[in-house]
């Protein structure tokens, strides 16, 4: 039994309590049951159910099932929209405006149930409840057996071949639900994974985000490695194999990375172990799934412009302009995958900037071997000058900085250090809070309304940015009038593009 989830041979009773305990799902089960139609609960809800997971959306499988859903809406003064016609969808609205206020009803794709489950993506999803009260779930293909056991399994490498897109939701669910891939599977992935390309480059991006806003993307992502398939889920990191970095690494590129990534993601988990003094401000701006989406993104791609700018001098390697190049690379995959503008560009800084945090560290630590003191090094304005070009991405990209610095462990690193790294870092993000508490109504030279117009940019966080980031340059003496401003924006704007 997984951890937490629903005793085994219980299954079908904790799904029935699940589904019964909304009075609309009660009244369509009583309306299958005296209609004769045959109909069933399938998918991620039976998943959730039994791992003991919050069940998001109910999906529906059965024969006439869209003439039940058109009857049941009319009957209830309910709302169905046709979802598909090729796989014919129909979804019923239960409470408008609430995520999770809809049940979708589809037509089996086979004759059976048994036969239209073993077409589905994993094991863990081919699972099936009938509404009208059902004793035990259909299980053809084992799920409940790679559920106890905590495994993403594909029914048959044809069904992961029907459909590409598999490839990476198998990577993605492991992310979410903190499963292993089992090894047939994921030497299917591997092969098949090279043909991911070929799936509509939007449908890739949603998979992406789901990906990196799950709780165990570094280990998921690792698998895809270990498994061979990560250089055809994402190409870019085939360049970044076997480049050796000297000096503060002890690993090629490619292998700093998917550490840096670990090192992150405990620092998104357990951030108060980093920067205990600030970690509340940390925590609530990584409540938002898309900025942990971008964090991790960012991580990734921190280094992916190495490669092309590796030199060697005199026996000391350099990657001058890596992080533009980085940032350049991600963006354009980020247009591939049709990401949201917003993530683009908070991943497309952190990228950029990168090195900036630990560059400040670095000449704070010099200073305090000189007996001087941090902050005399660290200025406020310094501090804000970072962060003002970092947003809406500012913390991400001092958490970005410490899975940097942790998952460097060559020759010129040095263990003791890591700790007052830390320290640093946290007491930089303190000051930065207290400086925007005691100087939250910066005069404005130009409102939203006038940016918007005299730069042809829409309505949006972009803006909300931009006035920020003139508030702040006017507050440090960088900037008077409203044409400096305005130069201000411009610079900005072209950064980012």
């Amino acid at each position: 039994m997984p951890a937490d989830g629903v005793p085994e041979g219980r299954e079908a009773a904790a799904v029935e309590r699940a589904w019964m305990g909304e009075p609309m799902r009660r009244a369509l089960s009583s309306l299958a049951s005296a209609g004769g139609y045959e109909l069933y609960v399938v998918g991620g809800a039976l998943r959730d159910v039994v791992l003991g997971r919050e069940v998001g959306d109910w999906d529906l499988a059965g024969r006439g099932v869209i003439k039940l859903a058109h009857r049941f809406a009319r009957e209830h003064e309910l709302r169905a929209i046709m979802l598909h016609e090729d796989l014919p969808t129909a979804r019923v609205i239960l409470w408008p405006g609430e995520r999770t206020g809809f049940v979708d009803f589809a037509e089996l794709r086979a004759s059976t149930i048994e036969e239209d489950l073993r077409q589905r993506d994993f094991t863990v999803n081919a699972l099936a409840w009938d509404v009208r009260g059902a004793p035990h779930l259909v299980d053809p293909t084992g799920g409940l057996h790679d559920l106890r056991h905590e495994l993403i399994r594909s029914p048959s490498q044809q069904v992961l071949a029907s459909d590409p897109l598999r490839t990476l939701r198998a990577v993605r669910f492991a992310a979410q639900l903190g499963f292993g891939i089992e090894a047939e599977t994921a030497g299917w992935i591997a092969e098949l994974a090279p043909q991911l390309h070929r799936v509509a480059g939007g449908r890739i991006g949603q998979e992406m985000l789901k990906l990196f806003a799950a709780p165990h993307a570094a280990d998921a992502v690792q698998a895809a490695e270990d498994a061979g398939a990560l250089e055809g889920l994402i190409p870019p990191m085939a360049a970044m194999r076997g480049v050796g970095q000297g000096g503060y690494h002890h690993l090629d590129v490619l292998g700093h990375t998917l550490l840096a990534l670990h090192e992150t993601e405990r620092a998104i988990n357990e951030p108060e172990l980093f920067m205990p003094r600030a970690a509340e401000a940390v925590r609530a701006w990584l409540h938002e799934p898309s900025n942990r989406a971008a964090l991790r993104m960012a991580v990734l791609f921190h280094d992916v412009g190495k490669p092309e700018q590796r030199t060697v001098e005199d026996g000391r390697i350099r990657f001058l302009g890596h992080a533009d190049t980085g940032a350049s690379m991600f963006l354009e995959l980020a247009e591939r995958w049709s990401l949201p503008i917003h993530l683009r560009r908070q991943v497309a800084r952190m990228i950029r900037l990168h090195m900036r945090p630990l560059e400040l560290v670095n000449a704070a630590l010099r200073a305090e071997q000189r007996g001087r003191e941090p902050q005399n090094v660290i200025t406020i304005r310094a501090i804000r000058r970072l962060m003002r070009d970092a947003e809406p991405a500012a913390i991400g990209l001092l958490l970005l900085a410490i899975g940097d610095r942790s998952a460097c462990r060559g020759p010129g690193s040095h263990f003791e250090q890591r700790g007052r790294i830390y320290e640093i870092f946290d007491d930089m993000l303190v000051r930065y809070l207290q400086w925007l508490r005691e100087h939250r109504e910066l005069p404005r030279l130009i409102d939203g309304i006038e940016l918007m117009e005299t730069l042809g940019i829409d309505e949006g966080p972009l803006v909300g940015e931009l006035l920020d980031a003139i508030a702040e340059a006017y507050a440090d003496g960088e900037i008077a009038t409203r044409q400096e401003a305005l130069e201000l924006a411009r610079r900005m704007l072209s950064r980012d593009r």
